[in-house]
């Protein structure tokens, strides 16, 4: 269980600027508590969309330098800088919500979190069909009276996200998980009860760095399993690796089990489809561009050129 910092113990707000934030700026903070970690053309989509990125790259390192936000260094996983929120960029997010029951908003491993982002934001984040994000970092903060009945557990698992699919009686149920690095035989335990005994997703989509971490989750999950064979767990869990997902993003594919071969547009697409839905519109600007850019420097994304 989480430790909860009393909030006796919280600093005071105390303002670094004369400078009123604008909607674009709270819009900034409240997406980088909300999903942890993000890059400067993925921040441009959330508030700057009709700005230059010349002008989004100020605006970001505006809001640095008045320490609402901050950037994080590269690691081996990922080549882009990340953008996460400070301290005091979380107290005034505090400021619009009652709901928040642990006071949580540091990023301990920032590749985890934006792959997680990512994978879960995807194609839908722009289409136009109906879906609610519960973002790792709401469930693991938030009230329960946030969530489905099932989704909340303080003792158990906290997936890296859980997306709703709308339909017009009845919901789709999509969890996602990322592995970088193989976890102790104890969590990939707590995972399954959570998602066969609490939410039972339609779903899990799950990131892994190597085919050799896979292989051993899907022997952790199988475990206490007699009765049953792999090929039956894998038709609910589809693995995908991060340097496919890097490169191809919704293109990219499962490489284990029944439901090898089919990509993650595949696989949503026939949860809508299984909804009563048709495939969604969805934005037609290259995801790469905005989730792994081509340059490392965030002045530079999106053929960044400054303005005269």
């Amino acid at each position: 269980m989480r430790s909860r910092i009393p909030r006796a113990k919280r600093r005071r707000f105390k303002a670094t600027s004369t400078r009123r934030l604008s909607i674009a700026d709270l819009s900034v903070l409240d997406f980088l508590w909300t999903w942890k970690v993000a890059s400067t053309p993925m921040l441009k989509e959330v508030a700057f969309r009709e700005k230059s990125p010349w002008w989004t790259y100020k605006a970001l390192s505006q809001l640095r330098k008045e320490k609402y936000i901050e950037r994080l260094p590269r690691g081996k996983n990922l080549s882009q800088e990340l953008w996460t929120v400070t301290e005091h960029g979380f107290e005034v997010v505090l400021m619009d919500r009652d709901d928040i029951k642990e006071y949580r908003y540091r990023v301990h491993a920032p590749a985890h979190d934006y792959l997680a982002t990512c994978l879960q934001l995807g194609e839908l984040w722009h289409s136009n069909f109906e879906k609610t994000f519960f973002t790792e970092q709401m469930l693991a903060t938030l009230a329960p009276r946030n969530f489905p009945e099932g989704f909340k557990d303080y003792k158990g698992h906290v997936p890296d996200g859980i997306t709703l699919l709308h339909g017009g009686t009845k919901d789709a149920v999509i969890g996602y998980e990322v592995d970088l690095n193989l976890k102790e035989a104890e969590r990939y335990s707590e995972t399954k009860k959570y998602y066969e005994n609490r939410v039972q997703p339609h779903l899990v989509v799950w990131l892994v760095r190597n085919t050799w971490i896979a292989n051993r989750i899907v022997q952790e999950l199988m475990r206490h399993e007699f009765n049953s064979q792999p090929e039956l767990l894998l038709k609910r869990y589809a693995f995908v690796l991060v340097d496919d997902f890097k490169k191809s993003i919704w293109e990219a594919t499962v490489f284990l089990g029944p439901m090898k071969g089919m990509s993650l547009r595949k696989l949503h697409t026939n949860l809508m489809q299984s909804l009563g839905k048709p495939a969604p519109n969805v934005s037609q600007k290259p995801l790469r561009e905005i989730f792994f850019p081509k340059f490392e420097s965030p002045q530079k994304s999106f053929g960044y050129e400054k303005n005269p």
